[in-house]
């Protein structure tokens, strides 16, 4: 008996982040729920242009199988693996379906209802849970599905608890050298050949602090919980609370509850808050997020066509992988960043995928060319002295394809930028 983890329709609510991703390799905490999941699910179900880049992810994985077994239990990518009794329904012999609302939370089919799900799960399409044909159907209110996530601003809202959890179990060295100051009793992890520099305060009260191998942190204070990945530079006073940072990030200023992926820099002052910034994302000097309205009221997103209350307070960005800022541009809270946009300026809108965006500086947004996108995440790569893989340039193709009525919404004209 194995888990297979499926994409539900739920993925277009995580735009612009999950364009590029499935939803199971969203970072939530300091881990994706594909991570979660401890023993490596035996199959993963995600829309067909991410297939190829998802087994490059997971090589040990069968990425959109054309068969899945019997006795495979069928679980929502979306769905924290600890909300359920997981190690339960595995040995459950029968069909059954758990939903909630018209949402899938974790199921096993018949083969019929299998292929069905798969073929709305690769063509990115809802499904209709009403369709199974299945021995036992439990079927719970919405707000009953704890630790399913429906928006992106959910991962900002557990991302705190999250990791501390998380960071609670870890272990490992802790030499941190002298002139360190540590703060509370919650662990802190060192691992090898990491340098924490004289002065640097690490304030474990709230939560712990993990620094993963060869980080570089100089003089800065980290607030826990908190994560550090391994090879990720700290520039000198720096603040960091209560976030996560990937590795082979370059850092600086001041983040907030924030999460910033793999291989993304942010190296100047600037302040980002409640926010999530995806891979390979370069943020300019003075850059700074929004995340509290001036009457402290809740921040409200767009989600498709709608304006949404997200329940929340402080909420910043959502900034897609392989987007650039420009030096001093501000952005409004929730606000939602595409894949390989160009930020400009006083960013007051959401910005569609491949737009340069210049609108407060009294320049017409204009569609950045695919050649030009491409070009510039080889020569990132490069950089962290990695190569851009054939699945990954067609990724990005294929999501240029699927961007484009959003441009032609926003009027993103196709023609050069100009100040």
């Amino acid at each position: 008996m194995g888990v297979t983890l499926f994409e539900d329709s739920h993925w277009q609510n995580f735009a612009p982040i999950s364009l590029t991703k499935a939803t199971f390799d969203i970072t939530v905490g300091s881990r994706t729920i594909f991570e979660e999941h401890g023993s490596n699910p035996e199959a993963l179900l995600t829309r067909e242009y991410l297939a190829a880049v998802t087994c490059e992810r997971h090589v040990q994985c069968r990425v959109n199988p054309s068969s899945i077994d019997n006795d495979t239990v069928l679980v929502n990518g979306l769905l924290h693996p600890g909300a359920i009794d997981l190690d339960r329904l595995l040995k459950v012999t029968h069909t059954f379906a758990i939903t909630a609302g018209d949402r899938l939370i974790v199921a096993r089919l018949t083969k019929k209802d299998r292929e069905y799900l798969s073929d709305c799960v690769a063509a990115g399409k809802k499904f209709d849970v009403t369709r199974f044909s299945v021995e036992k159907a439990t079927k719970l209110k919405p707000e009953e599905s704890q630790g399913l996530l429906s928006d992106p601003w959910d991962i900002i809202s557990v991302l705190e608890n999250s990791l501390a959890t998380q960071l609670s179990g870890l272990h490992g060295e802790s030499d941190l050298g002298p002139g360190v100051r540590v703060v509370g009793s919650n662990d802190v992890v060192i691992r090898g050949n990491a340098s924490v520099e004289e002065g640097t305060v690490l304030d474990a009260r709230k939560g712990g602090i993990y620094i993963g191998a060869d980080a570089d942190i100089a003089t800065s204070r980290i607030v826990g919980p908190a994560f550090i990945g391994s090879g990720t530079q700290i520039k000198q006073f720096t603040v960091i609370e209560s976030s996560y940072i990937g590795q082979n990030c370059r850092v600086a200023g001041e983040i907030e509850h924030s999460v910033i992926s793999d291989h993304s820099n942010k190296a100047h002052a600037g302040f980002i808050g409640h926010s999530y910034v995806g891979e390979w994302v370069n943020i300019g000097a003075m850059t700074t997020t929004s995340d509290l309205k001036m009457t402290y009221g809740n921040i409200k997103m767009v989600s498709g066509r709608n304006k949404v209350d997200t329940g929340q307070n402080k909420i910043g960005a959502f900034i897609a992988d392989m987007a650039k800022t420009s030096i001093g541009t501000l952005i409004y809270s929730g606000r939602r960043i595409g894949v390989s946009s160009h930020l400009h300026g006083l960013v007051a809108q959401d910005v569609s995928s491949f737009t340069i965006y210049g609108t407060s500086i009294g320049a017409r947004n204009t569609e950045l060319e695919l050649r030009s996108a491409i070009e510039t995440q080889k020569k990132m790569m490069l950089r962290r002295s990695q190569t851009m893989s054939k699945a990954y340039e067609q990724m990005i193709k294929d999501v240029f394809s699927a961007t484009a009525i959003e441009r032609m919404r926003a009027h993103v004209r196709k023609s050069k930028f100009r100040l």
